[in-house]
């Protein structure tokens, strides 16, 4: 897996091809670097900790190469990104292909997600599920939130060939965590983000009440491990 390029995993979506050693040494990494926040198995999720089961390992290693980054146009800024460079420092690129490739090997599963959970919790939940997968969020995201599919312009249907994780999953991220990314957009603290997201998407999905109905929707999604002997 170490010579496996940054480039590479991002147009494969997955570096499951990691050598036994990688992983061992993936999860030495990640146990004393990252579990204390992120849990054993990237499972925690809450306002402030977004959680990394079951997110693209392409997407995870962009942002961590953004977090060590010293280009101002990728680097992220403000505490979060500052707290996040003092935690990864010292850690060279193969490093970081193994922390993901860990991350990467642990099976889950996902609970109340689809549609017929949110309508179940109620309106505002069911109002939020339509916002995260279908006005506007989807487009980028995916529906269900796991991941951007690319619709046709033509037709505006999904197309299932089509799949580059250059976008991250949003299913499970809490709606705090969301809020707290979307300001960070506007700020400028999150580099290297699309510009849209800035001008356009984070001043339309920080009105409180679209806020209130994506955080009754996220809060009662959950990403579960299902192989946790990985971990132990």
């Amino acid at each position: 897996m170490k010579r496996i390029s940054l480039l590479l995993a991002l147009c494969l979506g997955s570096i499951s091809l990691a050598s036994a050693e990688d992983l061992v040494q993936g999860k030495a990494l990640y146990l004393e670097r990252c579990s204390t926040c992120h849990g054993n198995y990237g499972e925690i999720s809450t306002d402030v900790v977004p959680n990394l089961l079951g997110q693209y390992p392409g997407y995870m290693l962009t942002q961590l190469h953004g977090f060590l980054s010293e280009d101002p146009k990728t680097r992220r800024g403000g505490p979060a990104g500052n707290f996040k460079r003092s935690i990864l420092m010292g850690l060279d690129a193969d490093n970081l292909h193994d922390i993901v490739g860990y991350l990467d090997s642990i099976e889950y599963r996902v609970e109340g997600a689809t549609q017929a959970d949110a309508k179940a919790r109620g309106e505002l939940a069911m109002a939020g599920w339509w916002l995260a997968n279908y006005a506007g969020c989807g487009n980028c995201h995916g529906d269900n939130q796991m991941g951007v599919n690319v619709r046709s312009p033509l037709t505006g249907e999904i197309d299932p060939t089509v799949q580059v994780p250059l976008t991250p999953k949003l299913v499970a991220l809490k709606g705090g965590y969301i809020d707290r990314q979307l300001a960070a957009y506007m700020s400028g603290q999150r580099a290297g983000g699309m510009a849209g997201m800035k001008h356009i998407m984070a001043p339309l999905f920080r009105t409180p009440r679209l806020i209130q109905a994506v955080g009754a929707y996220a809060e009662g999604v959950s990403v579960i491990p299902v192989n946790t002997e990985a971990a132990q």
